[in-house]
C-alpha cells in the first residue's frame, strides 16, 4: 500500500520538477528595421548563451551574441559599407553580444531590462516578449547613436525597431 501511494504522490510531482527551456538557435532570427529610412534586414548566427527556466522565469538568465559582419539588408553594397568603421566596424568588434540584467512578468508575457554591447559601448535596453507556440518573441526600440552608428546626424533619425525570434523546447 506505501509503495502504491509513493507511486501516486511521483506521477503527480512530476510537473513540479524545473524544466529547462532550450533555444533552437539555428532556427533564432534577428531582424531590425531602420525606422527613418524604411530599411530592413537581418543578422544570423545567433548564439545563446542564457539559461532559463520555466519555474524560476524571473531568475533566468537571456544572454546571446551575433556576429556584425553578418548584417544582410538585401544590398550588398549597403551591407558593406554598414560593416566597415564608420558604423558596426565588424573588423575591430565583431560581436555584438546582450545580457539581461533583470527579467519581469511570467513566462507568457515578460520584459527583459538588460545591456547591448556594439563597437565596446555598453547600452541598457528593454526587451518586451511574448510567447507563441514554441517561440519567444521580443522586441525593442533603440537609437543607433548610442551605440556610435551615426546613419544621420540628427540623433533622433537613428532610431531601430529590433525583433528577437526565439524557437525553443522543453527538457
Amino acid at each position: 500500500m506505501k509503495f502504491k501511494i509513493f507511486l501516486l504522490l511521483s506521477f503527480f510531482s512530476l510537473p513540479l520538477l524545473s524544466q529547462n527551456i532550450t533555444i533552437r538557435e539555428d532556427e533564432a532570427e534577428i531582424e531590425f528595421l531602420f525606422i527613418d529610412d524604411d530599411v530592413d534586414g537581418t543578422f544570423s548566427g545567433f548564439r545563446f548563451t542564457g539559461e532559463l527556466d520555466s519555474d524560476s522565469f524571473e531568475n533566468s538568465i537571456f544572454s546571446g551574441s551575433v556576429e556584425a559582419e553578418t548584417i544582410d539588408t538585401d544590398n550588398w553594397l549597403r551591407d558593406r559599407f554598414l560593416r566597415g568603421g564608420k558604423h558596426f566596424d565588424s573588423k575591430e568588434y565583431p560581436l555584438i553580444s546582450f545580457r539581461s540584467n533583470s527579467i519581469s512578468g511570467n513566462a507568457s508575457e515578460f520584459r527583459v531590462i538588460g545591456t547591448l554591447s556594439m563597437k565596446g559601448i555598453e547600452q541598457d535596453i528593454v526587451f518586451n516578449f511574448k510567447k507563441s507556440k514554441g517561440t519567444y518573441m521580443g522586441e525593442a526600440l533603440i537609437n543607433a547613436a548610442h551605440w556610435d552608428i551615426n546613419v544621420h546626424r540628427d540623433d533622433a533619425r537613428n532610431m531601430v525597431s529590433v525583433r528577437i525570434t526565439l524557437p525553443y523546447f522543453i527538457e
